[in-house]
This record gives structure tokens, C-alpha cells and sequence, in this order.
């Protein structure tokens, strides 16, 4: 077990370190020999009542997603996605030991700093200035879903993967932060969490009318239409629809250049190319992979 005190000691002897974290972890950037360290130190989700009480949950064996775990089991998961995802080839930091072994019982994770460009700050540009990198970043995602289909490897999923938490940097894509999962689910409910997470947060971070031609990209490159065709019915064969369209439309209202799932939906069905044909995965038995 892990002490408040002690966290809170080792937490004001990082601070000099310190990075903006938009998250309830503390996250530093600590210089070693020449080179900097990525350490992030694991502490409660926010809203913290909900946190609580869903990890209660968990604690009594109600399944529940990654984030609201305990911190050590948050951290024994997103290591072993960074371990796995190294060992399959594909471009994520380096687990390293720790350099303040005094503070084992605090959970913490330390890797190599990626000293890289967010897929934000790339989307910044506009899309067209991008379309090049969007083009080999796709054909990356498309690479690494088709082999988690093929093999049912549901740890090469991505579920959190925002623009924040994607970063180009010597030519490749680096995906970070692993905190969000749930671990029961199949390949294509995973798969379509990641999309949908991706897609929304990359057009965002456009403008209204660049979003298109990126989702005609997507589609151009991720050619899975079985995917696609899932996406399409998680979002509309919901139930509740009346609830769930209730709900999108307020969040239009509250903010218009808001991306939601059916705009995403709607966004993916009115491009005009025909998506290619792919070999037929597994098919699965269950009602849709959103909430």
C-alpha cells in the first residue's frame, strides 16, 4: 500500500519538474545523464466522488473500465500495453527503472521523454498542410488493427487515443497514455472505441469545413469496412435513440463546433468513394461497442 504522506513527499520533491497535465496525474519531466525522463506519478480520477465509487465497485469484482482502477493496477496495465506494443513493432516510449527507488510504494511510471510534436499542434496547420503525415499516421493505424483482428489482440488498441496523446517525432507516430480500457471487450468494440475517440478529437481540432476531406482520408486509407459498418449501427442502433439525439443536441447547442458521434456518423455515410471490400473478419455477437 501506498501512503498519502508519501505520495504528497515525493510529489514537492518533483515539483521543480513539473509538466501542464490536463489529467488527475501528475506528470514531470526529470533530466538524467544528458537526457530527460517522462515520469508520471498515479493519483485519483476527477470528478473524485465517481472515481470512488467505481473503484469500490471493481474492488468488490463489478467490472470496470481501466480508469477507474486503483493507481498501482493503472499502472501495471499501461505497462504492459507499452511492453506489448514494443514487442509487436509498433512506436511507443520506453519503459525505463525508475531513478527514485525510495518512492517504490508511490505508483509511478517512468519512460523515455518523446521529444515530438502533438498530432494537435500538427492539426494546428490546417489539414491540407498535414494531409501528407495524416496519410502515413492512417495507414499506421490500419497496419496495427489489422493485426490485433487477425491475432484477437485487443491490447493493441489504443482507447484513449486523443490528439494529446499522439506525438510525431523522427519520422514516426508515438502513441502515450494507456489509462483508459476495458479489457473484456472484443476486438471490434475496442477498435471502434479508438476510432470514434480519434476521429472526434482530430476534427476538433479543425476547422468545420476541413473535416471532411480528413474523414475521406480515413476512409480512403482504413480500409475495413466491416469497421465501418459497426461505427454506423453502434451510434444509431442504440437504444434510446430519442435520449441519445436529446443529449446531441444539446451539446450543439452549448458549443456548434462540437464534433459528436452523429456527426462522425453522418460524416463517414456522405462520402462519395466507394469504400473498398476486405476480407470478412469474425463476425461478432453483441449490440454495439458506445455507451
Amino acid at each position: 500500500m501506498y501512503s498519502r504522506n508519501r505520495t504528497r513527499d515525493f510529489l514537492s520533491r518533483l515539483a521543480p519538474y513539473g509538466l501542464k497535465s490536463v489529467h488527475s496525474n501528475e506528470a514531470f519531466r526529470i533530466p538524467q545523464n544528458g537526457r530527460f525522463l517522462f515520469l508520471k506519478v498515479y493519483g485519483p480520477k476527477k470528478p473524485r466522488i465517481f472515481y470512488e465509487l467505481r473503484s469500490r465497485l471493481d474492488a468488490i469484482g463489478m467490472r470496470q473500465p481501466i480508469e477507474y482502477r486503483v493507481p498501482p493496477r493503472r499502472k501495471d496495465f499501461e505497462e504492459a500495453c507499452l511492453k506489448h506494443w514494443r514487442e509487436k513493432g509498433f512506436s511507443v516510449p520506453h519503459l525505463l527503472a525508475s531513478p527514485f527507488p525510495e518512492y517504490e510504494g508511490v505508483p509511478h511510471l517512468c519512460t523515455t521523454f518523446i521529444e515530438g510534436v502533438t498530432m494537435k499542434s500538427i492539426l494546428s496547420q490546417g489539414y491540407f498542410s498535414a494531409e501528407g503525415r495524416l496519410e502515413i499516421f492512417f495507414e499506421d493505424l490500419f497496419r496495427r488493427h489489422a493485426l490485433a483482428f487477425r491475432t484477437s489482440d485487443t491490447l493493441l488498441f489504443h482507447i484513449d487515443a486523443n490528439t494529446q496523446n499522439i506525438l510525431e517525432a523522427g519520422n514516426q507516430f508515438y502513441h502515450v497514455d494507456f489509462e483508459m480500457g476495458r479489457p473484456w471487450e472484443r476486438p471490434m468494440e475496442c477498435a471502434c472505441r479508438e476510432i470514434t475517440k480519434l476521429l472526434i478529437s482530430m476534427g476538433q481540432d479543425l476547422p468545420s469545413g476541413e473535416r471532411n476531406p480528413l474523414y475521406r482520408l480515413f476512409k480512403k486509407v482504413y480500409r475495413n469496412r466491416d469497421l465501418l459498418d459497426f461505427l454506423d449501427r453502434s451510434i444509431h442502433r442504440r437504444p434510446f435513440q430519442n435520449v441519445h439525439r436529446w443529449r446531441n443536441r444539446r451539446k450543439k447547442e452549448e458549443d456548434p463546433r462540437r464534433v459528436t458521434l452523429y456527426d462522425l456518423a453522418e460524416a463517414l455515410q456522405d462520402t462519395t468513394e466507394e469504400r473498398p471490400q476486405t476480407p470478412p473478419i469474425k463476425k461478432e455477437s453483441h449490440d454495439g461497442c458506445l455507451p
